[in-house]
């Protein structure tokens, strides 16, 4: 979807849009650290609030928080880890090609209310 006029003046298209995509993302993250265990993501949750005052639904707002609260749970190596199946849930549920990294592809899904459908599949 094209940012236009009318979806600048009238916000509300656009803010949909992009709760849309952000829970289509915590899905993504919940499937995830779901692999994990309900247990450990239950606590993974618990101590992004505590430690972090990061809420759950914030995570696609604050990758860079969530990442280093990752990376204090599990150093740096369990942060890659679980990063990586968080990407294979995004470019299941988002059909994205080549994304590195969870803020990378944070970005270009936030970046998709300005560009085509099929740019943002190429990326």
């Amino acid at each position: 979807m094209k940012l236009s006029y009318r979806t600048m003046f009238y916000p509300l298209g656009v803010i949909g849009i992009s709760l849309d995509i952000d829970s289509r993302i915590l899905e993504c993250v919940d499937s995830a650290l779901g692999k994990l265990g309900e247990n450990v993501r239950q606590s993974i949750y618990y101590y992004l609030k505590k430690d972090f005052m990061l809420e759950k639904f914030e995570i696609p707002r604050k990758p860079e928080v969530f990442e280093r609260a990752l990376i204090s749970i599990f150093g740096k190596e369990g942060c890659k880890v679980i990063e990586k199946m968080i990407l294979v849930e995004i470019r299941k549920n988002f059909r994205l090609k080549r994304v590195l990294s969870f803020k990378k592809a944070i970005k270009v899904l936030s970046d998709a209310g300005t560009c085509s459908k099929k740019q943002l599949l190429n990326k």
